[in-house]
């Protein structure tokens, strides 16, 4: 497929501000980026897509996966969050080699780009060995998704002869930082995932600092259950480290002195609803860090646990926080939270989070082409009356027919493009079978629970 393409005749969602959707509009692309948009656009030298009775819109953006969990899928179905640290943190991460690494990390990379999200944030905290931290970045490029690429320093449970001391973990992220990630014009950027603040502060402050020295985004699970003591956030703010380079996960025990902080200096909250429901982390906080003022972007977190699509992220999400509002009012006479700011949160809003909304998260001329199209003729959509709540409300990954990143095809009119997906298969489950091996099978996941206190004080809720 060449580098010119007429996208004709579709029903376009821009969810840009300054670009009007177009009920039926057309969209050149060239060289990976939208050189116009319109109705009836004329163009020479381009292959033409007929897209007449489909919905064009750009591509999601999921702000927070674990991607390296993604042979464990659906082995916690009934997890708390105990249950999993136990398993997955303690357990389960110390057995993966850099083989299981790029398995997993190639599989839910595109099972990303087939549900519609065109770039992901990757937290991957299982750098055991520089050899699996080369392994997980090697899959994102291979799956030709954008990617932020977030190196976990959080240590794992046993002590790694390869990276033996937390000065060792900042020294190997600045190696991938000054040798294949040096450049920040490529799909897979590199950014740095915290480790959880219950190591001591001064390796936190550390972890902030080699993350600015390296000048890439930051990423961290913050107040994700009650705990003793300042906040994440509030550490920060009393040291001047907080900053638009911060993207907090979960939130849900932030006070509202945590979110004005955030809003305030200009950080995001990804918000994981699926897991922070179903384990116990408390409600989501979608709604308090939009009422403050925060940038609030959308998660699918762990595939090990829950779905891998960000159309089910945006619905509970809305959801469950106009369930909260029923029950603090009775019956409400209007639902204050309308079903298209949703989108935002997986488009715009989540570019502009990872510093990079001059680039995608939405359509306009002059942005990177990731987009999505979806079969609006499917029956759930049809008819298609309101198409963005349209999108939040009724869409689902099966509706995503076609998905391009930076102007490249990664599935065209229903299936990935240039992959053997029977040898992804067959990848994922050696790795999943060879892990649980490892750790005497699924039976022997849970057994150790006392190891947690080593590594999290989980606080208790007054």
């Amino acid at each position: 497929m060449g580098d010119r393409w007429m996208l004709r005749g579709a029903e376009v969602l821009t969810c840009d501000p300054e670009q009007p959707d177009l009920p039926r509009g057309d969209v050149l692309v060239e060289d990976g980026v939208i050189l116009a948009m319109g109705p009836e656009l004329r163009a020479e030298d381009c292959r033409v897509v007929d897209l007449h009775g489909k919905l064009l819109m750009p591509g999601l953006i999921d702000a927070h996966r674990h991607t390296w969990q993604t042979p464990l899928r659906a082995l916690g179905a009934d997890w708390t969050v105990m249950d999993y640290l136990a398993a997955v943190r303690v357990k389960l991460s110390p057995a993966f080699r850099p083989e299981d690494l790029h398995a997993a990390n190639l599989a839910g990379a595109l099972e990303a780009l087939d549900a519609g999200i065109t770039t992901l944030v990757d937290y991957s905290h299982c750098m055991e060995t520089p050899e699996h931290a080369d392994a997980a970045l090697t899959a994102l490029q291979d799956a030709g998704i954008r990617a932020l690429f977030a190196y976990g320093y959080a240590a794992g449970p046993q002590e790694s002869t390869a990276l033996p001391t937390h000065a060792s973990r900042l020294q190997d992220a600045r190696r991938l930082r000054t040798t294949r990630l040096a450049s920040d014009g490529g799909l897979v950027r590199m950014g740095i995932a915290l480790t959880e603040m219950q190591i001591p502060w001064e390796q936190s402050r550390a972890e902030i600092l080699s993350a600015r020295e390296l000048g890439v985004p930051i990423t961290a699970h913050c107040s994700a259950w009650p705990m003793p003591g300042p906040s994440e956030v509030q550490r920060m703010a009393a040291e001047g480290l907080l900053g638009p380079d911060l993207l907090f996960v979960h939130c849900t025990w932030s006070s509202e002195e945590d979110l004005k902080h955030i809003a305030g200096s200009g950080g995001a909250i990804a918000v994981t609803p699926e897991t922070e429901l179903q384990m116990g982390m408390g409600f989501p906080v979608t709604g308090r860090a939009l009422h403050a003022g925060v940038r609030t972007t959308l998660g699918c977190d762990v595939v090990s646990s829950n779905g891998g699509d960000l159309f089910t992220a945006m619905r509970l999400a809305l959801q469950v926080e106009r369930a909260r509002a029923h029950e603090r009012e009775g019956l409400s006479r209007v639902l204050s939270l309308k079903a298209a700011r949703m989108l935002p949160m997986v488009t715009l809003d989540a570019a502009e989070a990872l510093g990079l909304g001059r680039v995608t998260g939405s359509l306009r001329p002059g942005k990177d082409a990731d987009l999505i199209v979806l079969g609006a003729g499917a029956l759930n959509l049809t008819p298609l009356n309101r198409p963005r709540d349209a999108v939040v409300l009724q869409a689902h990954a099966g509706n995503v027919e076609s998905v391009m990143v930076r102007g490249q095809w990664a599935k065209f009119q229903g299936a990935l493009v240039g992959v053997d997906l029977e040898a992804v298969r067959r990848r994922v489950v050696e790795a999943r079978d060879a892990v649980l091996a490892r750790v005497g099978g699924a039976a022997a996941l849970l057994g150790e629970r006392e190891a947690l206190a080593a590594h999290w004080e989980l606080g208790r809720a007054d």
